[in-house]
C-alpha cells in the first residue's frame, strides 16, 4: 500500500533504505536513479513514484519503499515526514517557477531562429530536407524552419539539428515574442531526437496565436513538424510536444467554448488520445478521438487529399 505522499517523501525513504543512492526528480510523480537491489539499471532505469512504489524497469523488481521495515511507524512520526516533505515540495515548486519565468523572459527576446533560418536557406541539403517532409517553400518560409550546424542542445557531441520556432499565444507575428524554438537532431533516434532551445520552458502549444480565429472545429495533432505540414491543408490545427503534452488547466480556455476538439494523435498513441479525450471531457468541452492509419503528416506526404484526410476527423469517436 502507499507509504509516500510525495515524491520528495518517496526519495526521502529511498534514500534512507539505500544509503549512498541518489535519486533525481523526473516530475512531481517520479523520480528516477540506479538500481541499489539488482543493479541491472546502472543510470536512470530503476524508478520510484510519489506514493512510495519502486520499479526496476530493467532488472524487474519493484515493491514498496517500507516493505523492508518491521516496526510501524506512529502517527506522530508520519505527521512529521510528510511536514517535511511538503515543505521540500513547495521549495521544488517555486524553484521550478522562478527557472521557468527566467527561461520565459530569455526565449522571449531570442532571435536565434531568424539566423538559423538563413542558415538553411542557404543550405541545398536542408531545404530539400525540409521539402521531403512535407513542407511546401511558401511553408518554410512562413513557419522560419531552420538549421543549426552545431546544436547547443546536445552536449558534448552538438550535432546539427533542423529548428522549429514556437510563438507565444500573444504573438501576433513571426517576429516574436517566441516561447520555444524545436530543435530535431539530425541523425538522432526517436527518444533522444527533440530537445528545447533553453531548459525549463515548460510545454507549448504550436499555433496557440492562431486559436482566437477558429470557432467551430480545433484539430489537436502531436507535434511541431506535423503542424506545419498539416496546415498547408487544414489550417485550424494545433500542436502538442509528445502524447501527454497537453495542459487541460492552463489552454481549454484558451479554446472558443463552442469549439469542437479533435485530438488526432499518432496511431501508436491512440490509448493516449481516449485518455485525454476522457480528461478534457470532464471540463464540459465537446472531445472527439479520431484514429489515422498513419501520422497525419504522412498521410498527405503519401498523397492524401483534404476531403480524405478529413474524412477521419468527421469519424472521429466522442470520448466520454
Amino acid at each position: 500500500m502507499p507509504c509516500a505522499n510525495s515524491i520528495e517523501e518517496a526519495i526521502a525513504l529511498a534514500e534512507q533504505r539505500w544509503p549512498g543512492y541518489e535519486f533525481k526528480i523526473k516530475n512531481s510523480e517520479e523520480a528516477c536513479g540506479s538500481c541499489p537491489i539488482c543493479h541491472a539499471a546502472e543510470t536512470d532505469g530503476f524508478l520510484i513514484f510519489a506514493s512510495g512504489y519502486y520499479w526496476d524497469r530493467k532488472g524487474g523488481c519493484s515493491g514498496w519503499l517500507d516493505d523492508d521495515k518491521e516496526q510501524i511507524w506512529t502517527p506522530e512520526e508520519l505527521r512529521l515526514r510528510r511536514i517535511e516533505a511538503q515543505q521540500a515540495h513547495q521549495a521544488r515548486k517555486q524553484t521550478e517557477l522562478e527557472r521557468r519565468i527566467s527561461a520565459l523572459e530569455r526565449i522571449a527576446t531570442c532571435t536565434d531562429h531568424r539566423r538559423y533560418h538563413a542558415d538553411l536557406l542557404e543550405d541545398p541539403a536542408a531545404v530539400e530536407w525540409a521539402l521531403a517532409q512535407g513542407l511546401e517553400f511558401p511553408a518554410i518560409i512562413d513557419s522560419q524552419i531552420g538549421k543549426c550546424s552545431s546544436c547547443r542542445t546536445d552536449h558534448p557531441d552538438h550535432r546539427p539539428s533542423y529548428t522549429l520556432p514556437i510563438w507565444r499565444k500573444d504573438a501576433k507575428t513571426t517576429d516574436g515574442p517566441l516561447w520555444s524554438i524545436r530543435h530535431r537532431l539530425v541523425n538522432a533516434d526517436n527518444g533522444n531526437k527533440y530537445r528545447p532551445h533553453i531548459a525549463g520552458l515548460g510545454r507549448q502549444l504550436v499555433n496557440a496565436r492562431k486559436l482566437a480565429d477558429w470557432n467551430e472545429l480545433v484539430i489537436v495533432l502531436e507535434g511541431c513538424k506535423k503542424t506545419r505540414v498539416v496546415e498547408q491543408y487544414v489550417p485550424n490545427v494545433v500542436g502538442i510536444l509528445g502524447k501527454s503534452g497537453f495542459d487541460v488547466d492552463r489552454w481549454l480556455g484558451w479554446f472558443h467554448p463552442a469549439a469542437r476538439i479533435v485530438l488526432m494523435l499518432d496511431p501508436d498513441a491512440y490509448e493516449a488520445s481516449l485518455k485525454l479525450g476522457k480528461e478534457i471531457s470532464k471540463t464540459g468541452k465537446r472531445v472527439y478521438v479520431a484514429k489515422p492509419p498513419m501520422k497525419p503528416d504522412d498521410m498527405f506526404v503519401a498523397g492524401c487529399t483534404t476531403s480524405e484526410w478529413l474524412a477521419y476527423v468527421n469519424l472521429a469517436r466522442k470520448a466520454h
